[in-house]
């Protein structure tokens, strides 16, 4: 996390005390979000991760889910994440066909880089990947997973591209820029280093062979999709990423950045016709060979955005992610 002055730190701290400004703390509310839950609260849980922290309460309002920026933070990425999230969730998730925790309450403070946002907990009524116990369930899921995928691109593809402008509209030229600043600051030295320059130099290419634009999730994995208890239906979480983009960047995401090359081997062929067959479904027919070209450059822009992330962090878990990447870049020749 980023240092800040011990003032701003002193300052941070004084407004959540004051109650102004956006949540900073578990256990004091600011006035605005008093008012508008003034309900008795009880604190269940509470943790920090490494781009905000969480807590859940249970209240007379019903159980709470709390996502915020601790007071001190002031880390800029992170505050970026969670305002995307929260503009998302505000402006256009209430249009989408996708299961999802409603936004409840939302606060940003640009100035000292704070915010949060509060939804309904879903805990009791949903579980995870973990309580996945056998490999036949688990692929299974990612079938799910992949069919939620299809339904979330096909009606930001379709119906709900109308509101993809403004901040939301897609710039390919933006990209293409950024791609030559990650790739430029990759050093020589780096293993990835060939992938990413290769990456940088396809992808006006790689884009023009993928037109179909969409929104995308942006950091799809396991551990982004709940099932309500009571009909399995998948409920999508954590929009700190999402953009605007060509399907096959999730869907890259999902299988070269997540899965090993082994487990794209084995799971692959299956889940890209599970994806295809579902966006048909819904109004979005790709042939196989439009789905591979989107495949194609939706792992150019993992590698150049996972290599990114590596460059921000060392742990080991980005590392494993970007290997994935380079081996599924490799493959494809």
């Amino acid at each position: 996390m980023i240092l800040v002055p011990p003032l701003a730190a002193l300052h941070d701290a004084w407004a959540v005390i004051r109650g102004a400004g956006p949540a900073g703390t578990a256990r004091v509310w600011p006035a605005e979000l008093q008012a508008a839950f003034p309900g008795r609260r009880q604190l269940l849980e509470a943790w920090t991760g490494e781009g905000a922290a969480f807590v859940r309460y249970a209240t007379t309002e019903g159980p709470l889910f709390l996502k915020y920026l601790p007071a001190g933070w002031r880390d800029q990425n992170a505050y970026r994440r969670l305002e995307r999230e929260i503009r998302f969730l505000r402006d256009l998730a209430p249009v989408m066909p996708v299961d999802h925790a409603p936004l409840l309450h939302a606060a940003l403070d640009r100035t000292r880089l704070r915010a949060h946002l509060l939804t309904p907990d879903l805990t009791a009524q949903t579980t995870g990947w973990g309580a996945l116990t056998t490999d036949d369930q688990r692929e299974a899921a990612l079938h799910e997973i992949v069919r939620l995928l299809a339904r979330l691109h096909a009606f930001w593809a379709g119906p709900g591209s109308v509101h993809l402008t403004g901040r939301w509209a897609w710039d390919p030229r933006e990209v293409l820029t950024q791609a030559e600043r990650i790739a430029a600051a990759v050093p020589s030295g780096h293993p990835a280093f060939f992938a990413v320059q290769a990456a940088a130099q396809a992808l006006p290419v790689l884009l023009q062979d993928a037109p179909e634009v969409t929104l995308v999730h942006g950091d799809i994995h396991a551990g982004q999709v709940l099932w309500r208890v009571h009909d399995r239906q998948p409920v999508l979480i954590d929009y700190g990423q999402v953009h605007t983009s060509v399907p096959g960047e999730d869907l890259a995401h999902l299988l070269s950045v997540r899965l090993s090359s082994a487990e794209r081997l084995r799971l692959g062929p299956a889940l890209r016709e599970t994806y295809r067959e579902t966006l048909a479904v819904h109004g979005l027919g790709l042939s196989p060979s439009r789905l591979a070209a989107q495949e194609r450059a939706g792992t150019g822009l993992n590698l150049l955005s996972t290599a990114r992330q590596a460059r921000q962090s060392s742990g080991s878990g980005v590392q494993e992610a970007l290997g994935n990447v380079v081996q599924a870049w490799n493959e494809l020749g």
